[in-house]
């Protein structure tokens, strides 16, 4: 009995000896599968509890204006947080709370935050991490690191430098730069740009205990960011501001519905020196609509605010306020597309513009009966004036020469088939009848620019073939791109598309479009007195949109397209006037006079040089020089020699007074300048009579006959035509003013129709 017991205990022990061998042998086998087979998993798992990985930013590249100057650059600002675990573990027994309060009572003052805030936000239990504010100024950073040192704070209340985008130019530009989103760009040059300008983020990792202190550890590494690169822009922020001068007061004063919208581009390189439209918004604080027409449609929405419904025409009026109309709105150019359809007809060689047309008010097309703007016609006129005049049954005639099929050719090589391919997002294509269902009726409408849709940006492009030549090039906004050394690492070269028209074509085209501006045709509102301008006026249907006031289709669209100057052109320019609330709602009354202004202060920008004919040298505007303290005679003499009248009055040799006064600006046409001495002063005075809506030269005859002098706003070119009308003055009819003073008049074509 004892040797079977002893034998059961000693194989019991064998058992045991044998299981624990085993266990011993798997452990053995996963140790050394741990260390070796999975050494790398189970090493990075350490290293992930025990490292901490950090975002290094990279800086944003800055946009620039094609003179160099930043429209949007990157300014630093302050995320500011405490660390409560530190706060609580790094105070003495119950000096937390005394912590706390002196941290909330410092920088509630500082950050003008809340003080309970910060207090409860110190004191929260495990956190290492809470944000007590954003956007810190560097001149509050500063006034925070100040506290930080003189309590030795440096382990409770940290600061994070994080760049902030900025925009020196505010609405300037705004449809065309962009917004920044959290981390991206959400329209515009940011946008499509922003792949470039982001860079790429660094990393930087560092090891650290369980009180979250650093430690020395091989796998510390450091990965710097890189800098995103700088865009080049070719938009022109001097010329930008022009344009959108006369942008707001077109549609200010036209009244209009829907912003307005004008283009500036050069002709040879399809390089975009403005684009820009009226109202629009400040890219520093971009989701407010500020007291616009976006404002205004919210506010008649009758929603209450912070009601769904209300929230969601909130944004669409944010939207539309943000879309960069020169390159989305679809529009039906009207009479601009007269230019393009008689290019094709010329390059055609199926006209000339010698060839005479009738025109009785109408043209019937396929059974269908198409309107002249003019219901009386024109009569039977050259092609040329027909052109000037904007006539649409001769368009038509014209057009049926060309033929469906070669025009609907000239009509997809001019662009209009598709989208122009321009560096912004956003971009429409147009709105047309494809090949197969283009027939005569289309052909008559397509040849004065109703039935199909384009893009403000489409119709420059076409437009810019007549002035360089016959090409048509690609648009472009972004000139280069370059690192933070200024290398370009990326630079745009000139894309031209296809070539549609011959020289000949185009500058005979041109002497034409010059001859209605300097003429007396209907786009001689755009005229620009030592310049010589081509430009076309045009005035389209919104056909597919009801005006709920009246129940009727209409709305319209006024524009001008001008080339400039016609003799060398360089630029292109559009303005447009969407839903004018004016009576006059024709491109030439609401459009053409806004292109003047712009262009007359753009041109001499760019260095073209005025050519003054005799008659403009007549009419052209001069600052009244000091001749106090003179001698007569000099004054005489250099009176004389600018072409003024003069009068003396008193019996000295020396002036002591004038009127005009120094510096002031008058038209010369007629121009008296009354010269006082002896002591002699001016005694007599005179009555400002009414000019308006009189015509601009019976206006001019009144005021010489009363001894006043003139100051022409406007058409300068007033005697054109039927003549322009004065539709303001400067001093209101029955003041009382000195003889010799300058009245100021603006004058106005209104006779013209597209």
């Amino acid at each position: 009995m004892e040797k079977e017991r002893l034998r059961k205990i000693s194989l019991s022990g064998n058992v045991l000896i044998i299981i624990m061998l085993l266990i011993a042998l798997g452990i053995s086998v996963k140790l050394f599968s741990m260390q070796v087979n999975e050494y790398e998993y189970y090493q990075n798992k350490i290293i992930n509890n025990v490292q901490q990985e950090y975002t290094i930013s990279a800086e944003r590249g800055t946009i620039y204006d094609t003179n160099m100057t930043p429209v949007a650059i990157n300014v630093t600002t302050y995320r500011i947080f405490l660390d409560p675990v530190a706060i609580q573990n790094g105070s003495s027994a119950g000096g937390a709370e005394e912590t706390a309060a002196l941290i909330a009572d410092n920088l509630s003052e500082l950050l003008g935050v809340d003080r309970e805030t910060i207090y409860k936000r110190a004191l929260r239990k495990g956190s290492k991490d809470e944000t007590v504010a954003r956007k810190a100024s560097e001149e509050t950073a500063t006034a925070v690191r100040t506290f930080i040192s003189k309590y030795g704070l440096s382990r409770k209340i940290y600061l994070e430098a994080t760049p902030v985008r900025y925009y020196p130019y505010d609405g300037v530009a705004a449809n065309v730069i962009g917004v920044m989103g959290t981390d991206k760009g959400l329209l515009g040059i940011e946008l499509s740009y922003n792949s470039y300008l982001e860079g790429t983020p660094g990393r930087y990792i560092v090891t650290r205990n369980a009180q979250s202190a650093e430690m020395p550890d091989d796998y510390d590494y450091y990965i710097d960011a890189k800098d995103g690169l700088s865009a080049v822009l070719t938009i022109d922020m001097n010329i930008q501001r022009m344009l959108e001068k006369q942008l707001k007061d077109a549609f200010t004063n036209a009244k209009g519905g829907e912003p307005a919208v004008g283009l500036v581009m050069n002709v040879k390189t399809g390089a975009v020196l403005a684009m820009g439209q009226y109202p629009s918004f400040n890219i520093n604080s971009p989701y407010s609509l500020g007291d616009t027409l976006f404002a205004d449609r919210l506010e008649s929405s009758g929603y209450e605010s912070g009601t769904p419904e209300y929230n969601e025409e909130l944004w669409t009026q944010i939207y539309s306020m943000w879309n960069n109309k020169a390159v989305s709105y679809l529009y039906e150019p009207g009479s601009t597309m007269k230019v393009m359809s008689a290019a094709a007809a010329l390059e055609e060689g199926v006209v000339s513009f010698s060839d005479t047309f009738t025109c009785r008010g109408n043209l019937v097309v396929a059974n269908t009966k198409i309107n002249c703007h003019n219901i009386y016609g024109h009569g039977t006129r050259n092609y040329a004036y027909m052109l000037q005049a904007s006539c649409n049954p001769t368009m038509m005639q014209v057009a049926a020469r060309v033929g469906e099929t070669k025009y609907y050719e000239y009509f997809t090589n001019y662009g209009y088939t598709s989208k122009t391919g321009i560096d912004l997002p956003g971009e429409s294509a147009g709105l047309y009848v494809s090949k197969s269902g283009f027939n005569a009726v289309e052909l008559a409408c397509y040849s004065f620019g109703q039935t199909f849709k384009t893009t403000p940006l489409q119709q420059v492009t076409a437009f810019s073939a007549v002035a360089n030549g016959g090409y048509v090039v690609q648009p472009y906004i972004v000139k280069s791109l370059i690192d933070s050394d200024g290398n370009e690492v990326v630079t745009h070269e000139t894309t031209v598309k296809r070539r549609v028209l011959s020289s000949r074509t185009c500058e005979a085209l041109l002497e034409v479009l010059e001859q209605g501006v300097s003429g007396g045709g209907g786009a001689k509102n755009a005229y620009v007195a030592g310049y010589k301008i081509a430009a076309k006026t045009g005035t389209s249907e919104k056909r597919d949109k009801i005006n709920p006031e009246t129940g009727k289709k209409d709305y319209r669209i006024g524009s001008c397209m001008a080339i400039a100057p016609a003799d060398e052109p360089e630029i292109a320019v559009l303005i447009m006037v969407d839903e004018p609330g004016v009576r006059n709602k024709y491109g030439s009354t609401i459009a053409a006079p806004y292109m003047s202004a712009l262009l007359s202060e753009l041109l001499p920008y760019l260095g073209v040089e005025r050519n003054y004919s005799s008659d403009e040298m007549n009419r052209m505007v001069i600052s009244v020089a000091n001749y106090k303290g003179t001698s007569v005679q000099n004054a005489a003499a250099a009176l004389n020699k600018l072409g003024l009248s003069y009068e003396v009055v008193g019996d000295g040799d020396t002036v002591t007074s004038q009127i005009p006064s120094a510096g002031t600006k008058m038209t010369k046409i007629n121009g008296k300048v009354i010269l006082y001495t002896g002591g002699a002063t001016n005694t007599q005075y005179v009555t400002v009579p009414d000019l308006v809506d009189q015509k601009a030269a019976n206006a001019i005859k009144q005021l010489a006959a009363l001894g006043l002098n003139v100051y022409i706003d406007g058409s300068a070119n007033y005697d054109e035509g039927a003549g322009a009308e004065v539709v303001s003055q400067s001093h209101e009819a029955g003041t009382r003013i000195q003889r010799g003073a300058v009245i100021t008049i603006k004058c106005q074509h209104m006779d013209g129709t597209d």
